[in-house]
């Protein structure tokens, strides 16, 4: 519970993968100054361009790696997300978790940001394949939306060159889709509305009674609740209940 609690204070901000890059990184507090403020946690959505998987002898150096974690298999994917490429790690994990996740697959992953001199790194705490194709166009519309509404903070150096970003992430067309993202999030929030209802009464609610309750498939209510777990909204308790903060 108190990992839980813990992210809780460090919610994962979504983001590009250019905003960590051009952020300013605070060595000693250990989080990234961004256009969205402090950023220690984030998620993001990208391709894997390569993948690598390796021992760790005791004595090598490792990069803006904790001292408490002694796994020595560690696999680095390089992503990219149009806006920029960054270094994602696992290690303290089961490798075999991972062997389904080969170059090509376009992924959401969440963890933590680092720097070590000139190398950024992100640590994976959660990682998906990305098996529906809107998604990737709603979460952009949903970090346009932030920056369009002037959810950001002032750091003229990228503030000033949103026009810079890759033609293959189009403003206006993320847009155009607009009316089906404010629909997601009106079921978004009916999901956890009872599940924060259901929480105050102390019990918490099944994926069954959700999905009677909300009426729709499998795989949408699944996307809502991880979304929901994510951003630090709700966790599954220790029996399969989901409950809210």
């Amino acid at each position: 519970m108190n990992e839980i609690m813990s992210y809780k204070r460090n919610p994962a901000i979504q983001c590009w993968v250019k905003h960590i890059l051009e952020g300013q990184y605070d060595d000693n507090a250990k989080f990234f100054y961004t256009i969205f403020g402090h950023v220690k946690r984030i998620r993001i959505i990208a391709t894997i361009i390569d993948k690598r998987e390796k021992l760790i002898e005791a004595s090598e150096e490792d990069m803006g790696l904790e001292d408490d974690i002694n796994s020595n298999v560690r696999i680095d994917f390089d992503l990219d997300d149009s806006t920029g490429r960054i270094r994602a790690i696992i290690r303290n994990m089961n490798p075999d978790k991972y062997k389904t996740f080969n170059k090509g697959n376009i992924v959401e992953v969440m963890g933590r940001v680092s720097k070590y001199r000139d190398y950024v790194s992100l640590w994976i705490e959660f990682m998906r394949k990305v098996e529906e194709p809107n998604l990737i166009l709603l979460r952009n519309a949903e970090i346009v939306n932030r920056i369009k509404n002037g959810e950001i903070q002032e750091i003229p150096e990228i503030a000033d060159n949103l026009e810079e970003f890759s033609d293959e992430i189009d403003v206006t067309t993320l847009f155009e889709n607009e009316t089906e993202f404010s629909e997601r999030n009106k079921i978004k929030k009916k999901i956890y509305l009872l599940i924060e209802q259901t929480s105050a009464e102390g019990k918490g609610i099944n994926f069954e009674r959700l999905k009677q309750n909300i009426k729709i498939s499998d795989n949408e209510l699944r996307t809502f609740l991880n979304d929901l777990i994510l951003e630090s909204r709700i966790y599954k308790s220790d029996n399969d209940n989901f409950e809210a903060f």
